[in-house]
């Protein structure tokens, strides 16, 4: 990702909060877009968002389950855009790099 923000409150922290695992992920290698990760204390959920691809979202019990969760949404939001030739604000280059690193 192009930058993310990681917003850690000290009680996220002591949900045993990974700090490398954003830094891991395959979503780190993309420089196209952004992910918004933070952790919501009303729902008890970390939350993400992509401002680029119009704020999609989407929340994982963990950091890593909220990771997985992009990922799978980031592929299918832009499966659904194809098929629905919906315009996509990606170049087709920035679409397929996506497509490899997220598989």
């Amino acid at each position: 990702m192009q930058c993310y923000t990681v917003n850690v409150s000290r009680a996220a922290q002591r949900r045993k909060t990974a700090p490398n695992v954003v830094e891991n992920h395959p979503l780190a290698q993309l420089d196209c877009l952004t992910l918004k990760m933070e952790w919501d204390r009303d729902t008890g959920a970390w939350v993400t968002v992509i401002p680029e691809l119009n704020g999609i979202s989407t929340f994982g019990k963990t950091q890593q389950e909220a990771l997985e969760n992009t990922r799978d949404m980031l592929l299918a939001w832009l499966d659904s855009m194809e098929q629905l030739r919906l315009r996509i604000p990606l170049s087709p280059c920035q679409i397929r790099k996506i497509r490899a690193v997220l598989g």
